[in-house]
């Protein structure tokens, strides 16, 4: 039967009753609380555009493991938990989180930086780890994030191997010798462009520009014209999506032609794929080439429920709610086993097959063997 556990809170004198889906000798009945909720947060930046797909893999996720694990759930159920509309700093979007009963795991953060900048909290440092929670980031690709904390992990690949990814793409199927980088003057940016000019050079092509940018404070213009004089092969643009657009339209008006390659970042120019048709981006899933049964069955369910094709954040913010899920299912609710399932997937578990490919973990709780993709929007 499912018993009940207590866990202990942050202060020594507090206990919480939860729910702990721990199903002993096969039998299949709740004797949880009605209305247990076993949550699984989404840490976003509210004021973050473009993020929605995130939200929608999540909640996808929460609704198949609500409908796959009924009966043992009984009164008890998955809820998505969002952070406050008004809280944007992600170390107290981690704080509240972690302090929060419901919270079994947090799918983010999506990007390095604030990645980084939250997984003290979500290790709960400054107790020890006494009310730690583990931390699944679909999209953070950063290379300092390896073996960054035992409660944090990924789904995605690092900017490692898709910046080499890139590079052998350039070099082998392009012919592209000559390189123009325009980097986001961040974590993300930096490592992507260290990585990728080290294996491009390596393969005897040349970089003749190297420039970052700040994000919405930059003269797109002035680097339209510039890429004018230089005329290279190629314009890698590891960035967002809306700097991107701004730069690709700046290029349009000073009638630069370099075709333009984004980093994961930008995968969101599928949707202008009519106004630029030639762009081309790195992709860890794509719906129109999957193959997959599970990627397929994905990608049903998801343009069911939101009346679209799903993207690469949707499918990895999916496949990491699921495996918070069924952490949650096998360990019960109890944080610390949670995260030990999480981990010894891939190692003294077999690779869970997730709709963006096989999930699988080394030593430093980066992805094994996932897919990097260079996609032409709308092709």
């Amino acid at each position: 039967m499912l018993s009940l556990l207590r866990r202990p809170r942050a202060a020594a004198d507090r206990t919480l009753v939860v729910a702990a889906l721990i199903a002993v000798g096969g039998c299949r009945q709740s004797t949880g609380p009605a209305g247990t909720e076993i949550g699984i947060a989404v840490a976003l930046n509210p004021q973050r555009a473009g993020m929605q797909s995130i939200y929608n893999g999540v909640q996808l996720a929460v609704a198949q493991l609500n409908a796959k694990h009924a009966v043992r759930l009984g009164a008890a159920h998955f809820v998505m938990v969002k952070g406050a509309p008004d809280v944007s700093d992600p170390v107290r979007i981690a704080d509240r989180f972690r302090e929060d009963s419901r919270v079994v795991g947090v799918v983010g953060h999506p990007e390095t930086g604030t990645t980084l900048d939250a997984i003290s909290e979500y290790a709960d440092v400054r107790n020890d780890g006494r009310n730690a929670v583990v931390a699944i980031s679909p999209t953070g690709t950063g290379p300092t994030l390896s073996g960054a904390s035992r409660w944090l992990f990924r789904v995605c690949p690092s900017d490692v191997q898709a910046s080499r990814a890139v590079a052998r793409y350039l070099l082998d199927s392009l012919h592209a010798r000559r390189a123009s980088v325009i980097y986001r003057n961040d974590s993300y940016g930096k490592d992507w462009t260290k990585s990728f000019a080290q294996a491009y050079r390596a393969g005897n092509g040349v970089i003749v520009q190297r420039d970052p940018y700040l994000q919405g404070a930059t003269a797109w213009d002035a680097y339209a014209g510039y890429l004018k004089q230089l005329r290279p092969d190629v314009l890698l643009f590891p960035g967002s999506q809306e700097d991107a657009l701004d730069a690709l339209r700046a290029m349009r008006k000073a009638g630069v032609t370099t075709p333009l390659i984004g980093g994961d970042a930008t995968s969101g120019l599928e949707a202008n794929a009519q106004e630029f048709p030639d762009v081309r981006y790195t992709a860890f899933f794509l719906a129109r080439r999957a193959t997959s049964p599970e990627a397929k069955a994905f990608i049903s369910a998801y343009t069911a429920m939101f009346k679209e094709e799903p993207d690469q954040r949707a499918a990895l913010a999916y496949d990491a709610a699921m495996l918070i899920g069924e952490g949650a299912m096998q360990a019960g609710v109890d944080r610390a086993k949670i995260r030990d399932y999480v981990e010894s997937i891939g190692r003294d578990r077999p690779a869970m097959a997730g709709a963006a490919g096989p999930i699988a973990f080394d030593a430093n709780h980066d992805a094994l063997n996932k897919p990097v993709v260079i996609a032409r929007v709308g092709q």
